[in-house]
């Protein structure tokens, strides 16, 4: 049974929480919350309307607060459930033009390892996933106001469907795994990344001290390779201003 109702997730706790209400009455108690609303606004800082923080923080964190808020009692009392925050890779990495979306995804992790310190004593387990550029309609408006800058960094790694994402998504969800990434790429900024972030198993544990050391290497050309972008990019731009002022 499918059963669909329309929310906005963002604005009104009450509404969100009446809504999975009555979603539970006719489906029954929730197992798996993914939250994953989400949108974007690419610019320089000084570009982006201030209300737009606002809205991507309202939408991206607290989209994902209230739904898992509303979730989290009945499945303390039930002694199940898992709890999906669906971040993005720019949510591990801070990049041009992304002032505004990259903070509300690093708020989602933040969200992530706290709650699922309070939770996994009642047998709740929380996935942050960590996708890259994937191909749907939110990626390709997204892509018509991206600066040139963030357009070259994004070139260095291939574009994702979104089949595979999910299907990587819910198969790390029902594992139990904190962290959920696709690809080589993602692989790397999950082990750069993973700090103080909680361990499925001992072996992943160990993956990420063995290899921390190399991939922080890797990573060093590539903070490299886009700082070389940007400074390209703002050369030619004053370039092409000064040729207009002496016309």
């Amino acid at each position: 049974v499918v059963l669909c109702i329309s929310v906005d997730v963002s604005k009104d706790y009450k509404q969100v929480e009446n809504v999975l209400k009555q979603a539970q009455e006719k489906l029954g108690p929730v197992d798996m919350l993914v939250n994953c609303a989400g949108t974007s606004v690419t610019g320089k800082f000084e570009d982006i309307e201030v209300n737009s923080f606002e809205t991507l923080m309202a939408v991206n964190y607290l989209g994902s607060v209230y739904p898992s808020r509303a979730v989290i009692t009945t499945m303390k009392e039930r002694r199940m459930g898992r709890i999906v925050f669906v971040s993005s890779q720019a949510g591990q990495l801070g990049l041009f033009g992304y002032t505004a979306y990259s903070p509300t995804k690093f708020a989602l992790r933040g969200l992530a390892e706290a709650l699922q310190m309070e939770v996994k004593p009642y047998n709740i387990y929380v996935t942050v996933a960590y996708p890259p550029d994937t191909d749907t309609p939110g990626f390709a408006e997204e892509s018509k106001t991206k600066p040139l800058e963030t357009k070259l960094i994004s070139e260095t790694s291939s574009v994702c469907q979104a089949e595979q994402v999910a299907r990587v998504i819910v198969k790390d969800a029902m594992q139990g795994n904190f962290n959920s990434s696709v690809g080589s790429d993602g692989y790397m900024l999950s082990i750069l990344t993973s700090g103080m972030s909680p361990v499925t198993s001992i072996t992943e544990g160990l993956q990420q001290v063995v290899c921390m050391g190399i991939f922080r290497i890797i990573g060093l050309f590539y903070l490299g390779s886009f700082d070389s972008i940007v400074r390209r990019c703002m050369m030619q731009r004053e370039k092409s201003e000064s040729a207009d002022k002496t016309e």
